[in-house]
């Protein structure tokens, strides 16, 4: 029987080019035009979401095109257990409207946040915590490194504007009391799944400030979740919380970008200070 171009069997539209060269294409590349208005669809929802959380909204293509240069030439970049994709480009972009004359970042592995963040603000004083380095592919002396616990660190802000990244799956509310104490106003926490996104984790960093934001948990609320082919049980107990919801001025879980990018989104929460 003959299959006409309505039928499921019909042919795709798609054209097979043939085989390309690895790295030929990244991703997707697309006419020139459309790539712009993609481009200015993806801007315009970044810009509003730093609106909502009030942040300056000035980025431009040109900060576009910056990111993704620093994309390609970020050696950690998309490594397994490093910072996902399009988180690295909130911070990109959150460390560019913010300026800051100092940025933290605890949990730094193999280096692919960090390199993002230094390279959107050259002139920041950046600090990186990890208690082991041997990992890092990308180091700088511009950077300093210590190996020991955020916590413990006497580092301080030095401008409303500094700026601290969380990617250590430590207790999400004592980093924000730490940082309140210090005087940083601006907070990313990675690792912050709220209950339909836990099983993705082993030791996500509870208590997170999910668990804090909408004021959703009690005392003894508990969850059980699977991870590969164990079973892991947290109980929610206030006296955990080191009394961070006080601290915040306002939280929101940073969106997600694949719909434009194509690459892995993160349960990622942006953190205002009092």
């Amino acid at each position: 029987m003959a299959v006409s171009k309505y039928d499921m069997a019909a042919a795709s539209l798609a054209e097979d080019l043939g085989p390309i060269a690895p790295g030929e294409i990244e991703g997707y590349r697309a006419s020139v035009s459309l790539q712009l208005r993609h481009q200015g669809e993806l801007l315009a929802f970044m810009r509003g979401y730093l609106a909502e959380v009030g942040l300056p909204t000035a980025i431009e293509i040109g900060d576009l095109t910056d990111y993704f240069e620093v994309r390609r030439n970020n050696p950690a970049f998309g490594i397994k257990g490093t910072t996902p994709g399009n988180l690295t480009l909130w911070l990109f972009m959150i460390a560019r409207v913010l300026a800051p004359g100092v940025i933290v970042e605890s949990g730094t592995f193999m280096g692919s946040s960090l390199f993002t963040m230094r390279r959107a603000v050259p002139s920041a004083k950046m600090y990186s915590f990890d208690l082991n380095f041997s990992n890092l592919i990308f180091k700088s002396d511009t950077i300093t490194y210590r190996a020991h616990d955020f916590g413990t660190d006497p580092v301080r802000s030095e401008s409303p504007t500094d700026l601290c990244y969380f990617n250590d799956h430590i207790n999400n509310c004592m980093r924000i009391r730490q940082c309140y104490e210090r005087g940083f106003k601006h907070i990313v926490l990675d690792d912050t799944p709220d209950l339909g996104e836990i099983q993705a984790y082993r030791f996500p960093a509870l208590p997170v400030v999910a668990m804090i934001a909408e004021d959703k948990w009690r005392d003894g609320d508990t969850i059980e979740w699977a991870w590969q082919d164990r079973r892991y049980r947290y109980t929610f107990r206030t006296e955990h919380t080191f009394g961070a919801r006080e601290l915040i001025d306002h939280c929101r879980p940073i969106p997600a970008l694949r719909r434009w990018t194509g690459l892995q989104d993160s349960t990622a929460y942006y953190v205002k200070l009092k």
